[in-house]
């Protein structure tokens, strides 16, 4: 799987912890947030004011370690 800027956040929050972890190192709480089901990347990078492309990498990045 890659992940992309229109991947719902409950597709690749849900037990996969070292994705998590990139959440939780910007200090998203997306895990118990309500828009877990229907917000994608983008959404939740926009409403945070982080870098779509960076935090993509990151995220794939994150997947690949598993």
């Amino acid at each position: 799987m890659k992940i992309n800027e229109n991947t719902k956040i409950k597709e690749i929050i849900s037990g996969n912890s070292s994705v998590a972890a990139v959440f939780k190192k910007h200090n998203l709480d997306c895990l118990a947030c309500r828009g877990l089901e229907q917000d994608t990347v983008k959404q939740v990078a926009v409403n945070n004011g982080l870098d779509i492309k960076a935090f993509l990498k990151e995220l794939n990045e994150a997947l690949k370690a598993v």
